[in-house]
């Protein structure tokens, strides 16, 4: 088949159930040939697919059809300035979760520092910080294997030198003694009720640990909060990604535990999405 057929053909395909039906095509198209997107758009409209490509381009439009996320299919998802590798191990990073990187840009400047995210999946927010504060030493932890050997070949794609990770439940990882200027963490806060979990179709083929919390989806985010005080520096603070109506809870727990001057952050659609707390 023709390369501008299977292109047209695909996008009406995908337009009753993608909202980004052009861009799915182009994608997916753009993995099956071995070519960037730019490329794609050179290749003249003679191009033939062969009978393999073509079978591999409508397998990954029959799972886009179905809901499975772009990013799974391709492998790749973008976050900051990096185009990492995502597998269903791990969480697909979102754009709101930029929110974290740029709150610690803007509050600490390039001097030496030693910053811990907890949760890290596939490594975007550690490296992310790592590229922009070479100085910083960083420390990524998760309680999944699969999600740090998946962070270390995004670390090796662009051979980041300052992270380093390790394995364990949320502050577990720590030794003890070992204290940070910020700790950062994205953790699961929808609750098993959540509606977004039947609305979002894209929610059923992510790891349902990496998005749901008990305790009225609160008990990772008050676990984080009582934890990492004892491994925080004197004047150290721990920012906090949480749902849009969360933020007065968690401004409560940073309270209940001994924290002072806890900030509330809106992301860009206007949602109190990050919330910081500091320590004595």
């Amino acid at each position: 088949m023709l390369l501008q057929s299977l292109w047209r053909w695909a996008v009406k395909e995908l337009i009753p159930s993608s909202t980004t039906p052009y861009l799915d095509v182009e994608l997916l198209l753009a993995i099956c040939l071995g070519l960037t997107r730019a490329q794609l758009y050179s290749q003249p409209s003679s191009t033939e697919l062969s009978f393999s490509q073509q079978t591999v381009f409508k397998e990954l439009l029959r799972r886009r059809k179905r809901g499975e996320p772009i990013a799974y299919l391709i492998g790749e998802q973008e976050f900051w300035s990096l185009s990492l590798e995502v597998t269903p191990a791990v969480l697909i990073p979102r754009p709101e979760t930029e929110l974290l990187v740029q709150l610690l840009l803007e509050n600490y400047t390039h001097a030496p520092r030693k910053v811990a995210d907890l949760g890290t999946g596939s490594g975007a927010i550690a490296l992310a910080l790592a590229t922009e504060r070479p100085a910083w030493q960083l420390l990524a932890t998760d309680y999944y294997r699969d999600a740090l050997q998946l962070a270390e070949r995004n670390r090796r794609r662009y051979n980041i030198k300052n992270v380093g990770w390790r394995q364990g439940d949320w502050c577990a990882a720590f030794q003890v003694g070992e204290q940070f200027d910020v700790i950062v963490s994205n953790p699961p806060y929808l609750s098993k009720r959540d509606p977004h979990l039947r609305s979002e179709l894209a929610l059923t083929f992510e790891p349902k640990m990496a998005l749901i919390a008990d305790k009225n989806a609160l008990k990772h985010l008050e676990t984080i909060i009582q934890q990492s005080c004892h491994y925080l520096l004197p004047g150290g603070q721990l920012f906090l990604e949480h749902g849009y109506d969360q933020a007065e809870f968690v401004r409560q727990l940073f309270l209940k535990y001994g924290y002072h001057s806890p900030q509330q952050h809106k992301d860009l659609a206007g949602h109190q999405r990050v919330s910081s707390g500091k320590w004595h």
